[in-house]
């Protein structure tokens, strides 16, 4: 049986991994009238002319440049902010998507957490820990998109409908408030890169206790049944319980008839010997989740921290670390993540059937004498 949070978590992440790649291509592409709004942005002395201006703007190309960038061209700038309005659409989508996603893992996380720990008797403290990975980052990760969302459209607004061009003192066209408004961009997204990066950090600690947990259950279980010296079969059972032994009347009565024969004397066996001797077996029990599953883990959680790095290693070295990040993050969030997802909840679904059947058995054993217990195991 499927777990469908995760098959919706899955979904989500790849919508809105796809749609963030997308959206991240448009703003790299080339636009042919994106030339046509910085020649017509009036940021020139009235003396230039129009050839002039479309001269100078064939030195500003609108598609991404991070020297033009470090150097807040106003002219740049404001195409970028052209490029982002008409891409909004797809930012939101992606947000959105990516908010579904964690509020869909949160569950299944807590749920393995609750499985692994056998409701809470082994290993607690990693499970409470892994628990706290799935309720705390996927509200971070929740509240951080949203406000992202709410943020890009009131910088999106103020690109669109305020005067960002003329503030100079007698109306000249400084193009200071496109500066500004770029390094307001800049500071937020810096703020929301380390929250972004933490999602990275929680797959990896989620899939590393997984892996510890599965790896330190145990393999076999220890069945005890209670053996007949005498019959040698299983006690509780009805061939043990045909067994009869006759007590000290039964004898008696057998010796009235003939008081003149004297009955031959036999040692009577010791009553220990009729006692119950108790056998033990191994049964082999299979992980909650298959080896398969807790090294593929393994390596999605290995990508996350590449990922990781080279996200916080951009404000050292953007342009590489950029495409380092891109890439990383088409690899986790497209393939590798939605696989694993689809995995787990593959052996989620089975998981709980198993755990909630041993809790059933478990209550049924409570209560119950030794050997109905025997019984019940054997």
């Amino acid at each position: 049986m499927w777990d469908t949070k995760c098959i919706a978590s899955a979904f989500c992440f790849t919508a809105s991994n796809i749609l963030y790649v997308i959206h991240g291509a448009l703003l790299m592409k080339q636009k042919s009238y994106a030339n046509d709004a910085a020649i017509n942005n009036n940021i020139f002395d009235d003396s230039n002319s129009y050839n002039q201006a479309q001269t100078q703007s064939q030195y500003h190309p609108m598609n991404f440049d991070f020297t033009h960038w470090k150097d807040l061209d106003p002219t740049y700038i404001q195409s970028r902010w052209m490029q982002r309005e008409e891409s909004r659409v797809l930012m939101m989508a992606a947000a959105l998507l990516g908010t579904l996603a964690w509020f869909f893992l949160i569950v299944p996380i807590v749920q393995s957490a609750w499985i692994l720990s056998k409701g809470g008797r082994r290993l607690v403290g990693p499970h409470l820990l892994l628990a706290s990975l799935g309720v705390v980052g996927g509200i971070i990760e929740l509240l951080t998109r949203l406000i992202a969302v709410g943020m890009n459209n009131a910088q999106e607004w103020l690109a669109k409908d305020f005067n960002l061009s003329d503030w100079g003192s007698e109306g000249e066209s400084s193009g200071d408030g496109w500066r500004v408004l770029e390094m307001i961009h800049i500071v937020t997204r810096g703020m929301l890169l380390w929250i972004d990066s933490f999602e990275a950090l929680t797959i990896f600690g989620i899939v590393i206790i997984i892996w510890y947990s599965v790896g330190l259950e145990p393999k076999f279980r220890v069945v005890k049944r209670s053996l007949s010296v005498e019959t040698g079969v299983v006690a509780g059972s009805p061939e043990s319980e045909s067994i009869i032994i006759e007590d000290e009347d039964e004898r008696e009565e057998s010796l009235v008839g003939d008081s003149q024969v004297v009955a031959p004397t036999t040692q009577q066996p010791p009553s220990s010997a009729f006692d119950a001797v108790s056998a033990s077996s191994k049964v082999e029990l299979k992980p909650t989740f298959t080896k398969c599953f807790t090294y593929y883990g393994l390596f999605v959680g290995f990508l996350s921290v590449i990922d990781f790095v080279a996200a916080v290693l951009r404000f050292i070295n953007w342009p590489l670390f950029s495409k380092i990040a891109m890439a990383t993050q088409i690899l986790v969030g497209v393939i590798f993540l939605p696989i694993w997802l689809l995995m787990f909840g593959k052996q989620l679904g089975r998981a709980t059937d198993n755990f909630e059947r041993e809790e059933q058995r478990r209550i049924s054993l409570d209560g119950c004498t030794d050997d109905e217990v025997t019984g019940l195991l054997a």
